[in-house]
Order: C-alpha cells, then sequence, then structure tokens
C-alpha cells in the first residue's frame, strides 16, 4: 500500500471512501477487472487541506487530527482489498492506495493511463434525484478513459438485461457505440442501441398523439452500426428508435439495465467544466449503472 501515484496503465481505477455507492462500485469494478483480466487500483484519496480551517478557528496544528485520517484512509483501503479478493477469489490482482490530494485532479491523472474509471453515486436508484456527487460529474465531463457512475445496481444478467447505448442522430458517437460494443460482448450482453428522435411538435402542441420517427432514422440508425455488428458477429442487437427527448428516451430504456452508455465531449479543464446537457440529465437521472464515454479528447 503507498501514499504515492503508482502506474495505473490499462488498470480498472475504482474510487472508494467505504460508501454505499462505493461499495457498490467496487463490487462493479472487480468483476469487470477479471473479465478484462486487467489490474485493479482501489484508491482512497483525502485532503488534508480541509483541515486548514479547524487550524485557523482553534490556532493548532492537527498533527493527531491528520494521523487519524490517515490511519482511518488505511483501515478502509485494506478493508476494501480484502473485500476485492473475497469476491474475485484472488483472481484480480489488486494495488490499493491513499493519496492527499483533490480527488477530481488525482483521478483525472490516472485516466491519462487507466483503462477505466469506476465511482460511486451520493444517492442510489432514485429517479429524478439530483444527488450525483460534484467528484463523479467533474472526473465524468474531463476524463480522457471511460468513467462509469454507479447510479443504481446493474440488472440481473441471468434476466437479460441489455447494455444501451445513446446514438446521437447527428453522428459523432462511434466512441460510445465501440465501447458498448467491446462491453456486451465480453459480457455476453444483448444490446440496445437507442436513437432518440426529435419530439414531435406537432403532438406537443396539438395533444395529439406521438408520430413515429421518420424512416430515415432507422436508416441513420443502421448505417451507424453496420461496422460494428460485422465486427461483433455475436452480440444480440435490439436498435431502437424513439421520438423522445434523449434524456428521457435514455432513461426509460436503460430501466433494469445492465450499462447504459453515453457520450461526453469534454477535452480540457474549461470545455469539461460541465457535461452536455444530456449527458448531465442522463447521470442525474438514470438508475443503473452509467458509462460516460469521451468523444474526440485529442480533438481542437
Amino acid at each position: 500500500m503507498s501514499g504515492a501515484a503508482v502506474d495505473a496503465a490499462g488498470s480498472v481505477v475504482v474510487g472508494y471512501d467505504g460508501s454505499s455507492g462505493a461499495k457498490l462500485a467496487l463490487r462493479w469494478a472487480v468483476e469487470e477487472a477479471a473479465v478484462r483480466t486487467a489490474p485493479l487500483r482501489l484508491t482512497y484519496i483525502y485532503q488534508s487541506g480541509d483541515l486548514d480551517g479547524y487550524v485557523a478557528r482553534h490556532g493548532r496544528i492537527l498533527t493527531h487530527e491528520l494521523d487519524l485520517v490517515q490511519s482511518s484512509a488505511h483501515r478502509l483501503v485494506v478493508k476494501g482489498a480484502a473485500e476485492v479478493a473475497r469476491i474475485s477469489k484472488g483472481g484480480v490482482k489488486t494495488t490499493a492506495t491513499i493519496e492527499d490530494g483533490n480527488p477530481v485532479e488525482s483521478l483525472l491523472r490516472a485516466a491519462s493511463t487507466a483503462a477505466l474509471i469506476v465511482l460511486g453515486s451520493r444517492h442510489l436508484g432514485v429517479a429524478g434525484s439530483m444527488l450525483l456527487g460534484s467528484t463523479s460529474a467533474a472526473v465524468a465531463a474531463r476524463s480522457t478513459c471511460p468513467v462509469v457512475v454507479m447510479r443504481g445496481p446493474a440488472g440481473d444478467p441471468a434476466e437479460g438485461a441489455p447494455v444501451v447505448a445513446g446514438v446521437d442522430p447527428d453522428g459523432g458517437t462511434g466512441e460510445v457505440l465501440d465501447f458498448a460494443f467491446d462491453y456486451a460482448h465480453r459480457h455476453r450482453a444483448p444490446l440496445v442501441p437507442v436513437m432518440c428522435w426529435h419530439v414531435d411538435p406537432w403532438a406537443q402542441t396539438t395533444w395529439g398523439p406521438q408520430r413515429p420517427a421518420p424512416a430515415r432514422a432507422d436508416v441513420a440508425l443502421s448505417d451507424a452500426l453496420s461496422d460494428r455488428s460485422d465486427r461483433y458477429p455475436n452480440v444480440q442487437l435490439h436498435p431502437t428508435v424513439r421520438r423522445a427527448h434523449p434524456v428521457h428516451g435514455l432513461v426509460d430504456e436503460s430501466t433494469a439495465g445492465r450499462l447504459l452508455v453515453i457520450g461526453s465531449h469534454g477535452r480540457h479543464a474549461l470545455a469539461g467544466a460541465l457535461l452536455g446537457s444530456v449527458s448531465q440529465g442522463v447521470l442525474h437521472h438514470a438508475t443503473c449503472p452509467v458509462a460516460v464515454v469521451p468523444i474526440n479528447v485529442d480533438g481542437p
């Protein structure tokens, strides 16, 4: 165990603080690391600077308090590592680290070499919850590797819980589909690529029934899937076009899903300060794990 950064190349990194959301993230990360045959890095990040206010108020150095924080963090990651060994039966190589620093910046540094980051959520499984958590939102917005946020438990594979992927009608979601197809292939899960077409304004203004999306939407979705369906012939596909707002359509389709995959265009500290409206809305309202995949992270 170390307080220094370690080489996380190709690893699954999970942020762990012992909360219920973090425990769910840990179990998910262990399964994913096992399927990928990848190492797992379990990390607890604290900020000793958070104690500065106490110093200002009480006028003394918090050596004892800092020792308590560090010893508590040590016990926490030891328990987390033991849980990894129990779940994986020793089959996942695990590194447990403790870091003093800004959690977002630490996780973003890890993202530069990690295969995947997995984070808990402050409030689980409640549709409409706005309690996502600033760390999860910021890391998902700015990460250069995919980030999975546990917005609720994954659907039961035995019941055919699908992977749901959001496909943009305007294109540009190749990375999302690459991740979704690969995940579905490795986990032998059905894949539901969902294209949400523009809401019908006529139905909204006249209380008429929603008309189906135009035929060109089906063609656009089919075109987006064609190359990948050839590369992953064993993935069971259920392409879906919905006349709905993307947030509502994707959240509805992913209820009891195994994973919901969406994209993020955030590339830089400033540009990625906030997720796009669709990604942000999905993260706030989903009730299953959500994978946020960076799109064109090397673009201008």
